[in-house]
């Protein structure tokens, strides 16, 4: 067992615990609801050894059938944002907005699975809805770069320039040296044509992040803007060599792309097919 699951199983047993869930009282003391318990216990356990397995189907049942013996205890928002996160491995956005939205009622400050739901909108392209969380995460935690920037880009999706600058302003107001910042600077300057500018941003950013795929990716958006394919094409190649395992899948939209001017059929289509693999998968 993991720490992370024996930690999982204590929560699960003190949480358990002060609901007279135990066997304590006399009225619960029975067998049926000590094998309830344990079941409970167990199919938490099981579901994160299928989900470290890759078997997401059989760790979503397993949730789901956790939830159902007891759907409302401290631990059950968590529980149902570990299952949208499954059904979302699945492709099955709708169920994982489910999942999501359920642990939000129950625990409404919980800002990892409101961060969830925020991504998993703009996946559904619907703006408005990822744009509210957004800024209720934002209320909850003014000084996150994370939040700011994710909305940052969100608005730049929807040209919303003058949006997108004033979220890259405020983390640079909080954090004068934020790099993520200036990344966010270079592609608003390449979206709005300002081509001089996003290439003295990206300058110094590979000076700064010389082995950053996001930099590299921006890059050659910015260098293809331009029509200049031979520096964009070496920079997507820059981009997949330092993103490992990890690629974006909006790298292989851009490659695609590329390919695409290029004549290049066969591979446009097949980094289309692997930008939409990596979409479903929620990468």
């Amino acid at each position: 067992m993991t720490r992370y699951r024996r930690w999982l199983y204590s929560l699960a047993l003190l949480i358990l615990a002060p609901l007279g869930l135990l066997g304590q009282s006399h009225e619960r003391d029975s067998l049926a609801e000590q094998q309830r318990q344990a079941q409970y216990l167990a199919l938490i356990d099981s579901s994160f050894i299928a989900g470290g397995r890759g078997d997401y189907a059989l760790a979503s049942r397993q949730l789901r059938e956790a939830l159902r013996l007891y759907p409302r205890t401290a631990m059950s928002p968590m529980l149902l944002n570990n299952l949208g996160g499954l059904q979302q491995l699945q492709g099955d956005t709708a169920a994982a907005l489910l999942s999501y939205t359920a642990a939000l009622e129950q625990d409404p400050q919980e800002a990892t699975t409101r961060f969830n739901r925020a991504k998993l909108f703009v996946r559904m392209k619907r703006p408005k809805a990822a744009l509210t969380d957004f800024a209720l995460l934002i209320a909850q935690e003014p000084k996150n770069e994370l939040y700011r920037y994710q909305r940052a880009m969100l608005y730049l999706l929807q040209q919303d320039y003058a949006a997108a600058e004033l979220d890259l302003k405020g983390i640079i107001e909080q954090n004068a040296s934020s790099l993520k910042a200036r990344i966010g600077y270079a592609l608003l300057e390449t979206m709005r044509g300002n081509y001089s500018e996003a290439e003295r941003l990206y300058a110094y950013l590979v000076d700064k992040l010389p082995r950053n795929a996001e930099v590299y990716e921006g890059r050659a958006r910015m260098y293809l803007a331009r029509g200049m394919r031979g520096f964009a094409q070496r920079d997507i190649n820059l981009a997949l060599e330092h993103s490992g395992a990890k690629p974006s899948s909006t790298l292989y939209r851009l490659r695609a792309e590329l390919a695409q001017l290029e004549g290049n059929m066969r591979l446009a289509a097949e980094s289309l097919r692997r930008a939409e693999e990596l979409e479903r998968s929620g990468l």
